[in-house]
């Protein structure tokens, strides 16, 4: 079909205005050989002949020149964009550039849209993807938090049971030794009843003081301050002494109690003996305590620098789902009825690790109980025992040689009327106050021979008071009675210390000894 001539024109036109053609021929080298048109609007204007049009447009690279075909939206080094013809003609080839600026717009402004769209999916999923990492977090801290909850209110009732069972445990021998020692105090009394009486109150007070020490020991393992103070011991004199100590009160029960110590142990070892004295004492105490019928037995061995101590008994046992609980803070078994703050095989479990050792429990109900405590330890490169402390006779061991005057300073009127008796008794002169600044005032002034010092006194407090004497030009012994534990910080300025209660023949003893 023909269009009119002026059609034809007019089209013609249109399309050289709009399209703004830009024609060059190239060889096969893409080397210039003749253009038409101004090519200033896509970049390529005043390019010499034989130039390498590759350089100028370098959308040429790659290209073959031998087909008939058509690229649409080229950029061009200027940013411009084209419908690039190829024409080939022979061993040439024509390329015809037409201005594609009008149809890019459109089609940026689709592949735009297309992109944010891509890019809004791409964030949606994203979105969702985190969305889902929240639900699961929260999931995950609910479910934490959940078993965080159960926990709090487990402790918590533990507190609270605790708190009930040591109410009970504490008013039991507090109501036994204020009623004894009404009774002692009774004119109608005999001698012998009154004997009964302070034995009676002497035992209240000893099992009083070992649930406070128990309560204390396990405060001081959960805040990391318990340490051990490791030195060479005999082994079988500490094995000796809990036979001593476990037999009796196995025999009072009708319990046989048998001790077995491989002849490969060591008798002299390297370690803590007061933690260890402490885990056989529990160990012991529970086995003797939880068993009714039949007996308990210690076995001891010894293999590569480890100890193992054995505790079995012929009890009630303990069942699979109490064994856990069993070492948890104020937990017993369910089966177990006896009395006790519920910390003894917490604290053995807390010492034994401590010592850096492992615990094991074997048991079924009705079959009684195997504990076995494995520590490491050293033998000791002296292997005969220590011999034992020449000391004076009983007599000279408390009392004074000479004329000597002591400073006791305590706020606790009983406690100091206690002392005071055995002091006077052991022939000291003696200076009393009850408040720290009055027991520097009168140490300064009177300078006794030794000054005795409650830690927990009015005023500045004793470990203060002890200092300032010290800074003060004070250089005789000062003792000190404390019922917490002392840091090495604060032990500096004193001589020796006492946890109370302090035992009065081991407190005069030392007197003597630092004042003689």
């Amino acid at each position: 079909m023909e269009y009119p001539p002026q059609v034809v024109a007019y089209l013609q036109d249109e399309f050289l205005l709009r399209t703004r053609p830009f024609c060059f021929l190239v060889d096969n080298d893409y080397r210039l050989v003749e253009s038409w048109g101004d090519g200033k609007w896509c970049g390529l204007a005043g390019i010499e002949p034989g130039a390498d049009m590759r350089e100028p447009a370098p959308f040429l690279v790659g290209i073959p020149l031998e087909v008939n075909q058509k690229f649409e939206i080229i950029e061009t080094p200027v940013r411009s964009f084209v419908n690039m013809h190829v024409i080939p003609d022979g061993g040439e080839c024509y390329l015809v550039l037409l201005d594609a600026s009008d149809d890019h717009a459109p089609i940026h402004s689709r592949q735009q849209s297309v992109n944010e769209l891509r890019l809004m999916h791409a964030r949606q999923h994203k979105l969702i993807g985190r969305q889902r990492e929240l639900i699961s977090e929260l999931v995950e801290a609910k479910s934490e938090l959940d078993h965080h909850r159960r926990e709090a209110e487990r402790i918590s009732e533990n507190k609270s049971r605790f708190i009930a069972m040591m109410s009970h445990e504490f008013r039991t021998p507090l109501a036994s030794i204020i009623n004894y020692a009404e009774l002692a105090k009774d004119e109608a009394t005999s001698r012998n009843d009154v004997q009964k009486s302070i034995e009676t109150i002497s035992r209240s007070a000893q099992h009083l003081t070992s649930l406070v020490e128990a309560v204390l020991d396990d405060a001081s393992l959960d805040a990391g301050q318990l340490e051990l103070f490791e030195h060479d011991f005999d082994v079988l004199a500490l094995l000796s002494d809990m036979a001593a100590m476990m037999a009796p009160m196995a025999a009072e029960k009708g319990l046989s109690f048998a001790t077995f110590v491989e002849p490969d142990v060591p008798r002299m070892i390297h370690a803590d003996e007061v933690r260890l004295r402490q885990i056989l004492i529990n160990l012991l105490g529970n086995a003797v305590k939880f068993t009714d019928e039949g007996g308990v037995k210690l076995t001891v061995t010894y293999n590569n620098e480890r100890l193992a101590v054995t505790v079995s008994d012929s009890g009630p046992g303990i069942s699979v789902e109490d064994q856990e609980r069993v070492f948890q803070a104020f937990e017993r078994g369910s089966s177990q009825g006896a009395t006790g703050a519920g910390l003894g095989l917490t604290i053995t479990l807390r010492l034994v690790e401590l010592m850096h050792g492992e615990v094991s429990l074997d048991s079924m109900p009705g079959e009684g109980c195997t504990v076995s405590v494995h520590v490491p330890i050293k033998a000791s490169d002296d292997a005969s025992p220590r011999g034992a402390e020449i000391l004076p006779t009983p007599s000279d061991d408390t009392i004074a040689s000479k004329a000597l005057s002591i400073l006791i300073c305590d706020d606790d009127e009983d406690m100091l009327a206690l002392i005071e008796h055995y002091l006077h008794r052991s022939g000291y002169g003696l200076i009393t106050s009850s408040d720290s600044a009055e027991a520097i005032e009168k140490a300064l002034k009177y300078d006794p021979d030794l000054v005795l010092m409650d830690c927990n006194i009015p005023g500045v407090g004793g470990v203060v008071a002890a200092k300032v004497l010290r800074d003060r030009g004070y250089t005789k012994p000062i003792v000190a009675l404390t019922a917490s534990k002392l840091s090495d910080e604060q032990k500096v300025a004193f001589t020796h210390f006492f946890r109370k209660p302090a035992p009065m023949q081991e407190l005069l003893t030392e007197i003597r000894r630092l004042t003689h």
